[in-house]
């Protein structure tokens, strides 16, 4: 009887030995995982001193030079910069004697170009070239986030969607760390704050044009939203 009382209580104290020791492995491991944390601090819509051109103006010649030795009708041609503006082209409407006298609605509106410079266009062949002028430049956005958590944060992994509440129109999510940032870093790390360089909207890329101003933004990274309002100057 003896035997078998003490029998028990052994078995009893190595069972509540076993159980503290379960217990004790168990909070050991019960730890928070990791929950990357980045943070919008602004959006601005605005236009840059340089930008996209947005619309060209064009007088009767001898305000605007017409050019001459167009092919009459309508030729897409580039833009020249007198600046620093690159990458527009407009089409050009000559009329029977090659003098350039419109342009037409195919605007590819570049970059760099500045309000009120005077823009060449370039169609290769001519040997007098015509004159516009950039009657305005699109205005343009910039994103600025900061990582205020503990965990270090691939750029690539951090997506913006736009969304405009006056027409419920969503854009499309996009990396703009990937697409609009020219910086060297790859990784924002806890406390840093960076921001993409000034960039038009784009239809395909955004969801929205150029000319249009949503007014919402949403970060999403991993299991972790953000969403802040876009300020339009």
């Amino acid at each position: 009887m003896v035997v078998g009382t003490v029998f028990i209580m052994i078995f009893g104290m190595a069972t509540v030995s076993l159980v503290d020791s379960v217990n004790e492995s168990i909070k050991n491991a019960d730890y928070e995982l990791p929950e990357p944390r980045v943070e919008i601090v602004s959006i601005t819509d605005k236009q840059e001193s340089t930008g996209p051109i947005h619309f060209l103006t064009y007088s009767e010649p001898g305000t605007n030079n017409a050019g001459s030795g167009y092919t009459p009708g309508v030729t897409q041609c580039d833009l020249v910069s007198s600046i620093s503006g690159t990458g527009a082209s407009v089409n050009v409407i000559a009329n029977a004697s090659g003098n350039v006298i419109n342009f037409g609605i195919n605007l590819i509106s570049g970059t760099g170009y500045t309000d009120g410079e005077t823009v060449t266009i370039d169609c290769g062949s001519n040997p007098n070239s015509a004159d516009f002028t950039v009657g305005a430049i699109h205005d343009q956005n910039t994103i600025s986030i900061t990582n205020t958590g503990s965990e270090t944060v691939d750029l690539s992994h951090i997506f913006i969607t736009f969304s405009d509440t006056g027409s419920s129109i969503q854009g499309n999510p996009f990396a703009p760390f990937v697409d609009h940032y020219s910086g060297t870093n790859q990784y924002l790390f806890p406390g840093e704050q960076i921001s993409t360089n000034p960039f038009p909207l784009d239809p395909n890329t955004h969801g929205f044009d150029a000319v249009d101003d949503p007014d919402r933004a949403f970060l999403a990274i991993y299991n972790y939203n953000d969403a802040e309002s876009v300020t339009i100057t």
